[in-house]
């Protein structure tokens, strides 16, 4: 079986690591997001019973295989202003299931069509939006084309779809001006349909299945059921943290929209072990109306996996996500709101400890290290730094435009700015940026002999202090 690392990690991955003997406790939230405390419980253990006859080990249930027969009767999908997209046959290939289309322009213009593009994507499968189903065709004004979307079997199946009941795609059309059609969800329905069993969650059987595990090889750690996040007619069913063969980490969360609009969720604020890490918005996924939408936020990536020792981070215990929701134009429509997701038996680890640079007002800075980003596609380095807030205000921490130095070289960087809630803690990185490096003669971190850098620290819009700071590698 195909089992691609895109695919793994559009339903899979996290990490049960070492605990580490360095604790602490998690800091109360003061923000003015209303809090919702998500308890995963681990599956119960049973004491084995006293025998004298060796254990045996049940044998892991084969992972089905997917179903070829549905079909479809040629469908208008979309017909409007001379624009016809038909869907003309279901094939099924070696690794995906392949959608036939015909679109026909009968209008004046060149057209674009799009489907499952990051800028714009309502696919979905049996009721669960997919990310997958990608189609870029261009049409040339009274022509047609012929073209195919796919949907990968693994994909599919990480959500326990192992059939094709109906499908959902939306196309974005769109002409030289610039001016753009968006269809919306347009249904396609299977042979299948009449029969298929909507009332199963399938994903909630299928990700924790030890042969679904098996087969696309990760481990879920944890799991849960409860639902903590209910709000404007978007409902979290369920949180899980799973890992792959790579050792990354993610955190699942399966949300349904039972509203009759298409809404966007979008993540922010995110904090490992009572550390902020993000303290913009993350990610932004869409979900149709009363459709499943399975929002994977890739732990490793938020805060890279190779910072994760310097900052102390050994296993995660604690997990804080901001929800919001936006509409199809992009405006926010609810305040973010926080979940707290704890695991059970994870120790709480992070080490506040380095050079002090900073300590005023409450308000303390430490540099950490300066490392080079481990890619091999990458020159860039990163210069680490960790911040407390016990100033009794929320503050917020960011550069000063065109101040950094290295070497006694101006150097192009990037910091992303953060606020920090009285009594919390996060993380300030700033990546130099390799080709300005190069061209000041710097190869890698060990090159670095100081860096200098200064930070506006603010009360809402009121600049309270200004803290130019010098990091000089020990």
């Amino acid at each position: 079986m195909k089992k691609t690392f895109a695919i793994i990690l559009t339903i899979a991955i996290l990490l049960s690591m070492v605990a580490c003997s360095n604790t602490t406790t998690t800091s109360e939230n003061s923000s003015n997001q209303t809090e919702i405390t998500t308890t995963i419980s681990e599956e119960p253990t049973t004491e084995p019973s006293e025998s004298t006859t060796s254990p045996t080990t049940a044998p892991v249930e084969e992972l089905a295989t997917f179903k070829k027969n549905a079909t479809i009767p040629e469908t208008v999908l979309f017909e409007e202003n001379g624009v016809k997209i038909s869907a003309t046959a279901l094939n099924y290939g070696n690794y995906s299931v392949d959608l036939d289309l015909l679109i026909e322009n009968n209008s004046e213009k060149e057209l674009s069509f799009i489907s499952g593009s990051v800028g714009y994507s309502c696919n979905s499968v049996n009721g669960y939006m997919i990310n997958d189903g990608y189609l870029n065709c261009d049409v040339a004004a009274g022509k047609k084309a012929y073209d195919t979307i796919s949907f990968d079997y693994d994909a599919l199946m990480l959500y326990g779809i192992y059939e094709i009941a109906d499908i959902e795609i939306g196309f974005d059309i769109s002409d030289d001006s610039y001016e753009h059609i968006y269809t919306g969800p347009c249904q396609l329905k299977s042979s299948a349909y009449d029969t298929y069993n909507y009332t199963e969650n399938t994903y909630q059987t299928s990700i924790t299945k030890p042969a679904v595990m098996e087969a696309f090889e990760y481990t879920v750690n944890h799991f849960t059921y409860e639902a903590s996040y209910d709000v404007a007619g978007i409902q979290l069913l369920s949180a899980c943290v799973i890992e792959n063969q790579d050792s990354e980490i993610m955190l699942l969360l399966e949300l349904e929209n039972t509203t009759d609009t298409m809404i966007s969720i979008c993540t922010s604020d995110i904090a490992l072990n009572g550390m902020k890490v993000c303290d913009s918005t993350w990610s932004s996924d869409t979900i149709s109306p009363h459709k499943y939408g399975i929002i994977d936020v890739k732990l490793t990536s938020v805060l890279d996996e190779e910072f994760w020792s310097v900052y102390g981070i050994e296993e995660v215990a604690n997990i804080d996500i901001a929800l919001h929701q936006n509409d199809s134009e992009g405006n926010k429509i609810t305040e973010p709101q926080l979940i707290k997701i704890s695991i059970p038996n994870a120790i709480e680890t992070f080490d506040a400890e380095g050079t002090e640079v900073y300590n005023n007002n409450g308000i303390r800075i430490v540099a950490k290290e300066i490392v080079d980003d481990s890619s091999e596609y990458s020159d860039d380095i990163y210069v680490l730094l960790f911040a407390e807030n016990h100033s009794g205000n929320t503050i917020k921490i960011e550069d000063v435009y065109n101040s950094l130095s290295v070497n006694g070289f101006m150097t192009n960087f990037s910091c992303p700015a953060m606020e920090i809630e009285d009594g919390e803690r996060g993380i300030l990185e700033i990546q130099l940026w390799g080709y300005s490096l190069e061209d000041n003669k710097i190869q890698s971190a060990s090159d670095i002999t100081e860096v200098e850098v200064s930070f506006e620290i603010k009360e809402g819009r009121n600049v309270i202090d200004t803290a130019t700071i010098k990091i000089i590698p020990q």
